[in-house]
Formats: C-alpha cells, structure tokens, sequence
C-alpha cells in the first residue's frame, strides 16, 4: 500500500506538489510555535509570578505598601480607598481618623523592589462584566511578574508588605471577621491593660498564666494524644468585663481576636468548620452571647442555619484546628447544654460577678490613685456584688473630676 502511494505521487504532479505544500505547512506551523515554546521555557527558568486576591489579606497589605513605595511618585493611575482607623498614638481615647489610601489602578505597572524589576498587573473584574457579575460589586487580584528565580525574594516582599500594614510600634489589638471562609481585618482596637480589668481574686493573670503554659504545652498534649486546644467560658451578669477580658489577654499575648457571629445568615455548618479549622495563628477565637444562639440545644431562632451539632463538630470534632484558644461568653451559663461546656470544650469557666468591695476600691483607685481613705468608704457603700463594674464605672465617669462627689452622690439612684 505504502508503495502505491508514493508511486501515485511520483507519477502525479498534482499530488507530488499538494505533499510538499503539506510538508512546508506543518514544517511553518510547527516553527511558529517555537517562540512560544521558548517564551514559557525561559519564563520558567528566569521570571516569578504570584498572584494576590483581594479576599486575601496580604492584598490589603499591598495596597498600602504600594501607596508607600517610591513608584507613587510616578504614578498618574491611582485607586482610592478610604478607610477609618484609630489613632495608635493614644492609650486613653479612639481617636477616629480618616485615612486615605492611593495604590496603581487596574493595569499594567512597572518599578523595582530590591534593584529587580516588577511588573504589576492589577486585574479588576467589574459586576457588569457578562456571566461574571458580583454581589460584591467588583473582585480585584495582583498580580506581580519579578525577573528572579529567588523565592526568597517574593517572600521578602509579603514580609515588607505586612512591616508597612502593621508597623512594630502599632501594638493596637486586630480584629477579624469572616467573609466568605476566609478571615478578614474588620477593625483595630486600643490595647488594653491587664490592670485595667479588675477581677477577685486576680482572675485576669491566672488566665492569662494559663494560656501562656498551653502555648508552651503542645509536645506535651501531643505525647498524651490529648487534643491541643483550650477553651474559657465567661458567665455571669451582664457589665462585669467579659469582652474587656478578652481584649486585655489579646493585648498583653498580642494576639488577634476573631469574631464569630453564629446568627450570621450566610453561616451554615460547613462554613462554620472551615473557619473554625483556619483561624489564623495566635489569635483568639471569640463567641459572644452563646446563649442567644442555642438554649439548651435550640436555636432561639429558626432562620439561623447552624445546628448544634455542628457547632460541636467545629469547636471539638475531626477537623477542629490544633492549638486554638476558644473563648465563649454568656449571661446565662443555666441555660447551655452540658455538652457544650463539658470538660475538653471548655477547659476554665469562670464568673464575672457584680463587683464585691475590694473590687470597688481598686476602680475608685484607678479614678482617684491617690484617694485611699475614699476608696475604702467607697467600697462600704450599699451591699456587696449591688452594682454592676459598668455601672460603677460610669459613675465615676461622671465625677472623675471631683472624688468627694464620687464618695456621695448616689449610685445609680441608690
């Protein structure tokens, strides 16, 4: 067969000319993919690309290194954003100060980090883009080219990144929302002292004593197989500090605070265990009001779609993440489920009760430091575990100028 062939083509121009017309098209066809070919074989060898989505939070820390890098004197081309932030320069007030950002907008940018060349390309997709819409509006990515086969270097790049975002000297306490199965900066708050939340019986370092041997504990958990996770429940009336506490064991472990709000209506049970098992690390898990969620196993509310068996699974099944530090707090601890507060998911509970008379005297203190023979009148005052530490604070509040009128005046009417 294969000799009729060519004898067919040898006896036949047309044919004889149509092969060698193939022959020279395939031969062309293979060449012109050749500069392709050698175009990936030398990106692969001598260029590095990342890309960055924006439901990352290395993008917010982009956005404002390239507002603070030396190309910002060049660019013509700029994205605004503007954020409120509070000033990190005070320890007494939350000064909100509005703070704008101008990073490259959408499209190609060119400048230099470390002497190397980068190449920014930052993709926007726009809600009215056909068949890509979004309910968010527009999604966002960088994407960076660096002419380096030095991975260090894309690293040393996220690192200077988060330098600029979260500078050394801000030691104001971060914290994260969920959005979408990711955790996300939803704000920064003041740090707060661990003096500043007065507890009986010097509640707030025997806390913080224990984290800080759990921290130092995880080959010792593991050795036992014993699950490596803490968990603190706070109870007790409401304005007593649950919340404060939080904060200042955040603040002196410097630590990040994630905020789970479980009637959220976009959360269900597999949202919740991936972002229980993808808590960022040293953070604390924080889940305020549980009671308002479940009572005795039922939702106080048939719109919320997590159930409570799937809060258990996130917090202490399989796939719960190793290492997690859980607080919890309620005003009406009679109301949970054993199960929820059993030994394992909660490790220490603990009760904020209304203030006895040491505590009031250490708060007129705070007021008042120099004021001692006040502070001790102060705390005979009405019967002890009367008032609230949020009630007598504002009280104080109201007379911090004056302590003799603090002494005085009536407590919240009494």
């Amino acid at each position: 067969m294969w000799q009729f062939i060519m004898d067919q083509v040898a006896k036949n121009q047309f044919l004889s000319g149509g092969a060698v017309l193939a022959s020279i098209g395939i031969l062309l066809a293979y060449l012109r993919s050749v500069p392709g070919y050698f175009w990936r074989w030398i990106k692969r060898r001598l260029i590095t690309e990342i890309d960055i989505p924006d439901r990352d939070m290395a993008f917010s820390w982009l956005n404002i290194w390239l507002a603070n890098h030396p190309y910002h004197k060049r660019c013509r081309l700029w994205t605004v954003h503007t954020c409120r932030q509070e000033d990190a320069t005070t320890d007494t007030t939350a000064l909100k100060k509005s703070q704008v950002i101008l990073s490259p907008a959408p499209g190609i940018h060119f400048l230099f980090y470390k002497r190397r060349l980068l190449i920014l390309r930052r993709d926007r997709l726009e809600a009215s883009d056909p068949g890509k819409k979004s309910a968010l509006g527009f999604r966002e990515t960088f994407h960076f080219t660096l002419f380096s086969r030095n991975k260090q270097i894309v690293f040393d790049l996220l690192n200077d990144a988060k330098q600029t975002a979260y500078p050394p000297t801000d030691t104001r306490v971060i914290v994260l929302r969920p959005e979408f199965n990711e955790w996300f900066e939803a704000g920064k708050r003041l740090p707060r002292s661990l003096s500043s939340v007065i507890l009986a019986n010097n509640s707030t370092e025997k806390l913080l004593a224990d984290i800080l041997q759990f921290q130092s504990a995880d080959e010792w958990y593991n050795s036992r197989g014993i699950p490596y996770r803490r968990g603190y429940l706070l109870h007790g009336k409401p304005g007593n500090g649950k919340s404060s506490l939080v904060i200042a064991l955040a603040s002196a472990l410097q630590f990040d605070i994630c905020c789970l709000n479980l009637s959220a209506s976009s959360l269900d049970d597999e949202r919740l265990m991936q972002l229980v098992s993808s808590l960022p690390r040293q953070s604390i898990l924080l889940i305020e009001d549980i009671d308002c969620i479940f009572q005795q196993r039922k939702k106080t509310d048939d719109r919320e779609s997590i159930t409570f068996s799937g809060l258990l699974n996130a917090i202490d099944g399989v796939m719960a993440s190793e290492g997690r530090i859980l607080f919890m707090t309620t005003n009406h601890i009679d109301t949970l489920d054993p199960a929820l507060i059993r030994p394992g998911r909660v490790d220490i509970s603990l009760e904020l009760d209304n203030a006895s008379r040491s505590q009031m005297e250490q708060l007129f203190l705070r007021f008042f430091p120099d004021a001692f023979d006040m502070a001790k009148q102060f705390s005979t005052r009405g019967t002890t575990k009367e008032w609230s530490m949020a009630t007598l604070q504002g009280h104080l509040l109201k007379y911090r100028e004056n302590p003799v009128e603090a002494l005085t005046n009536p407590i919240n009417g009494v």
